[in-house]
């Protein structure tokens, strides 16, 4: 469950509130971020502190967006935070389905661009092609980053194909998988920046602003380094091929089509080897 997702459902979630909870002229973007603190959950959204027909609403109206957002299969639990705030929490296949999206969007769209009228997914791997990679980030905006972070965001993209690589020399497959299986906590940080980066980009477009799409992708970078690291695609020589292992390998390449998408929207090339 993407933070677009997520919109969505609390879009929905407005629309169903008993009569005088939501303030009848709320039309403002639904947001829906990342907590301070992993503790805290993957999402957190303060759009009951905005909709709320008066302040004394706050808390009722968090309570049955929360309510609602707990029916949703890939929701292990929302619960209020402070007045009008809700918290996020994915079960780890919720988590994970933004992994099928990725691989199913790059499969159907094969660089064709993202259409007249794109969702943030498509629009952020639109990037791969070379008529994307010549517009702006941010129309409009000059994009300044600094080439340090660059050169470790390609090669992190080039490690990960490297490790990508070295699993499909090991024989593994993306078959028999098991999204739930990736529910590592460096794991859930890595998903849940790779689920960001969409919006990030739709905000940074939005506002006029590059920072939130390069910070977000300065976190999926970090996320991507630790998580080829700690949680390994390829198991050891006296180790057997699990699900987990196949599993990660799509995450894997899911993790690879992001990065190289991320960096040609910067106008920057996505190498395999370094």
């Amino acid at each position: 469950m993407t933070p677009e997702d997520l919109q969505t459902a609390l879009a929905r979630a407005l629309a169903t509130a008993d009569a005088g909870l939501v303030a009848p002229e709320f039309a403002a973007q639904i947001d829906v971020l990342a907590p301070t603190r992993p503790e805290l959950g993957d999402w957190t959204t303060p759009v009951a502190l905005r909709a709320a027909a008066s302040p004394t609403k706050r808390t009722e109206l968090a309570a049955h967006l929360c309510t609602e957002l707990r029916a949703f299969p890939a929701v292990a639990d929302a619960v209020i935070a402070g007045p009008g705030f809700v918290n996020v929490t994915l079960t780890p296949a919720g988590r994970a389905h933004v992994i099928c999206d990725i691989v199913t969007a790059e499969e159907t769209d094969a660089g064709g661009g993202a259409g007249p009228d794109p969702t943030p997914l498509r629009a952020l791997l639109s990037g791969s092609d070379q008529e994307s990679v010549q517009a702006p980030l941010v129309y409009g905006t000059d994009v300044h980053m600094d080439p340090v972070s660059v050169d470790a965001l390609q090669r992190g993209h080039a490690a990960a194909c490297r490790e990508q690589r070295r699993a499909h020399r090991a024989g593994i497959q993306t078959e028999g998988i098991d999204i739930a299986r990736l529910g590592h906590p460096i794991e859930a940080r890595m998903l849940n920046a790779v689920a960001g980066l969409p919006s990030a980009l739709e905000r940074s477009r939005r506002l006029g602003e590059a920072d939130p799409f390069l910070t977000a992708l300065v976190e999926l970078g970090d996320s991507v380094e630790n998580w080829i690291r700690r949680c390994p695609v390829t198991p050891t020589v006296d180790e057997d091929i699990t699900v987990t292992h196949t599993s990660r390998l799509l995450a894997l390449r899911a993790v690879i089509i992001v990065l190289a998408a991320g960096l040609r929207q910067l106008g920057a090339s996505a190498p395999e080897r370094i």
